[in-house]
């Protein structure tokens, strides 16, 4: 019927391609009609725009291969420049090769309904081993996509205790395309394997949902940059404990190998061997890697670093390693960040690991840092062998394991937690601080030119407004009040750790004290001045508070005066105690007492009260108001006065002489010439009661001896010519000796009154030839006014 109207031709069953069809066409301005096959229709209509894989053959009934279908509409696409292909809301049967090379294909499905068997949406079913279902090859299949898809693949172990999944390939594989492939929402529901990246930068994953028993993602060779955002790795296929424990001990969600600055956030995982596992390939290993968001379940190991010299950032992950379906039993050998190789450098905003067998960290191998900024552990050492949070391997000869706090962490049961570190490893757990300086420490407290810094690489200090105020440095003590240089205090390293000084308060009405201690039953106590420096008990102030400086070398113990020229100011002198005592004489102690005054050259006054030692090496033992009156080597002891020290006293003084002749010669206190202060010389107005004892004795060739005995009575009026001495025997008249032994012929002793300084002269007369030495011993009862 060639010439018969369209509306009396009779109805297509199902147009064919190489069907005609009549349309009218414009041309010139004429309308003529024309013929067209149906596939010319098509190519007119759909050119330019989505393909479909219907167009192609594709049945999608979930039991014929689509995969030969899929393949020809991904190759027509190709012939064109690339494309969309869209998938309908049917489930296609893959189970041959899908391979996109050559152009820029992106797989568009209709979303999916989650959970099993296959429902609504786009679903690829893969039963067949041995081939890979999907891959994108080569560098024009960069900008590739698999979008709205779901996957699932059939797996007929029994469910028991033995199950283990088929052992498929990954669903995806994406191979030298050296950019980005994307996928998004994509659901792997039961699935062995999921995407596997090699030698392609750029890749990205965007809202991952799957059950991936072995892997879900696995990237390798991957130098620019992947992206994983919003993975969701939960038991969707079967929540069983036979598959989910399979999972435990065999499966790694995420493997990263060579991955150049991997970003992976919003990331959950629940049931797997590790979560994020760093491991290693011919290329290389993964470094600058950044977990953003991370919360791991039921994991044996949250974070399995293998790779040597992996590096990385985690800025917040929280993970527990509970045995599936065991009411909290962790999973043998769980913790939740394991540091197993060499070299790795990964650092940790916050991180919480709950349930975990022994130790929630550990650094396995040598050389590991770990930086934990926040760090919370819960329910660790759960076999109550005080094991510790953080497990550091001792690394022997090696660089030891590092890992470097910035806050306190929490530990916490139940049972009781362990330690913060296992004891017996040269490994280094500490919190760091930059150096800083005095004005700016390195570590601030309160202001920030207030706190601690680090003026060498061996000296620690601190700082206080700005300022140094202490110093602990290695092998050279503790410097404190100042500078380094320009300190108030220090405490040496001392040679030798069995002996040490304990300085302890005490309670209201109790003294404090500085204490020796240490291993040694008997330990001196040194207190040693600079130099010619003097020791006090009180600071020099020149008030009565602190006294005058004191003398050189010299040691003041004496806390009250009411004078500031009371203290130990000769050289050399010393004040035990006591109060208003006077030390002034070069060599001169007092030992207590009140008010005494030392003030000859090794003069001494051993306590009491207003006792006066003036003369050169002279001595008070005790008692009160006693003075020698500036005579040398004289001592005097009082218990009170009349009106003046002195004047009720008893004394004593040793006279001295060697001659070696028969010219007569006086006895003095430093055996040499007669003076005022050398000879036992009175006070005016005064009157001595003596007892003189005389000794001589030979030396050199001879050995002869003798001893004379006087009692005189001396008296001194106004003035040194008012001085008159009457003895028993006569003074005046030389004696001879009393008792002697050997030749003493021509040896006297003649008692006088010396005029000329106002006391008695002992004048002795040895032998020519003869070396004699003579001692006098006069002691005295003395009444002045």
């Amino acid at each position: 019927m060639p010439d018969a109207r369209i509306s009396e031709l009779p109805a297509a069953a199902f147009p064919a391609d190489t069907d005609l069809a009549p349309l009218v066409q414009s041309s010139d301005g004429l309308n003529e009609t024309r013929r067209a096959s149906v596939a010319q229709l098509r190519g007119a209509v759909l050119a330019d725009r989505a393909a479909h894989v219907r167009d192609h053959g594709a049945k999608g009934d979930g039991q014929t291969d689509d995969a030969p279908a899929i393949q020809a509409a991904v190759n027509a696409l190709a012939g064109r420049g690339g494309g969309t292909l869209e998938f309908g809301p049917r489930t296609y049967r893959i189970a041959s090769p899908i391979v996109v090379e050559g152009a820029t294909v992106r797989f568009q499905g209709a979303g999916f309904t989650e959970g099993p068997p296959p429902a609504q949406g786009t679903w690829l079913l893969v039963d067949t081993t041995g081939f890979t279902p999907i891959t994108f090859r080569g560098l024009l299949a960069r900008g590739s996509a698999v979008r709205d898809i779901a996957v699932q693949q059939a797996h007929t172990a029994a469910l028991n205790a033995s199950w283990a999944p088929t052992p498929y390939d990954f669903v995806v594989r994406v191979e030298d395309c050296f950019g980005g492939v994307d996928f998004d929402n994509l659901f792997l529901c039961g699935v062995n394997k999921g995407i596997h990246c090699r030698n392609s930068g750029r890749l990205d994953i965007r809202r991952l949902r799957a059950q991936a028993f072995s892997c879900a993602v696995e990237i390798d060779e991957c130098y620019d940059v992947p992206r994983i955002h919003n993975v969701h790795l939960w038991p969707y296929w079967n929540g069983g404990n036979d598959v989910v424990r399979w999972q435990q001990n065999n499966g790694d969600a995420m493997v990263f190998r060579r991955s150049d600055g991997a970003f992976i956030d919003q990331f959950f995982a629940l049931g797997y061997r590790s979560a994020f596992r760093f491991a290693s390939s011919a290329a290389g290993v993964t470094t600058k890697f950044y977990i953003g968001q991370a919360y791991v379940d039921f994991a044996k190991y949250a974070v399995l670093v293998e790779g040597a010299n992996t590096t990385g950032q985690i800025a917040g992950l929280t993970t527990q390693g509970e045995l599936f379906g065991s009411g909290g039993t962790p999973v043998a050998g769980s913790c939740g960040v394991l540091l197993a190789g060499t070299g790795a450098r990964v650092q940790i905003g916050n991180l919480r690991v709950d349930t975990v067998e022994d130790n929630p960290v550990r650094l396995e191998g040598s050389n590991n840092r770990l930086d934990l900024f926040s760090l919370r552990c819960v329910k660790f050492n759960t076999r109550a062998n005080n094991a510790a949070a953080i497990h550091l391997a001792d690394s022997g000869a090696a660089a030891p394991n590092a890992v470097h706090l910035g806050s306190p962490p929490l530990l916490e049961g139940p049972p009781t937690p362990g330690p913060l570190v296992n004891t017996g490893t040269n490994g280094v757990l500490s919190k760091q601080a930059p150096a800083g300086r005095a004005a700016r420490p390195g570590l601030a407290v309160g202001s920030a030119d207030a706190g601690f810094f680090a003026p060498s690489a061996t000296s620690l200090a601190a700082s206080v407004g700005g300022a140094e105020v202490l110093r602990a440095s290695a092998g050279g003590g503790v410097t404190m009040g100042g500078a380094a240089g320009a300190h108030a205090f220090e405490v040496a390293a001392p040679a030798s750790v069995a002996n040490r000084v304990l300085v302890s308060g005490a309670a209201a009405g109790a003294p404090v004290s500085v204490q020796a201690q240490g291993a040694d039953a008997n330990i001196g106590l040194a207190l040693s001045p600079r130099g010619t420096g003097a020791l006090s008990a009180q600071v020099p102030d020149g008030s009565a508070t602190g006294g005058n400086a004191r003398g050189a070398n010299a040691a003041d113990w004496q806390t009250a005066r009411s004078g500031a020229a009371q203290v130990a100011s000769g050289p050399r002198s010393s004040v035990g105690g006591g109060s208003n005592n006077t030390a002034s004489g070069t060599s001169s102690t007092i030992g207590g007492g009140d008010t005494n005054t030392a003030a000859g050259l090794g003069a001494a006054v051993a306590g009491g009260r207003g006792n006066q030692a003036g003369g050169t090496d002279s001595w008070v033992p005790g008692g009160s108001f006693a003075n020698v009156r500036g005579q040398s080597g004289k001592g005097a002891w009082a218990s009170g006065q009349f009106a003046a020290a002195g004047d009720a006293q008893a004394g004593e003084q040793v006279l001295r002489r060697q001659t070696t002749d028969g010219t007569p010669t006086r006895l003095t206190a430093d055996g040499g010439a007669p003076n005022a202060a050398n000879t036992a010389n009175l006070p005016n107005n005064s009157a001595y009661a003596c007892r003189i004892m005389v000794v001589a004795k030979e030396v050199g060739g001879g050995n002869a001896k003798a001893m004379w005995d006087f009692v005189a009575l001396a008296r001194r009026d106004a003035s040194a010519t008012a001085t008159n001495v009457t003895a028993s025997p006569v003074a005046g008249t030389a004696q001879a000796a009393a008792l002697g032994a050997g030749s003493t012929t021509g040896w006297s002793v003649t008692l006088n009154a010396d005029t000329a300084n106002g006391g008695i002269a002992v004048t002795v007369v040895g032998a020519a030839g003869a070396t004699i030495n003579w001692v006098a011993r006069i002691l005295s009862v003395e009444a002045v006014g």
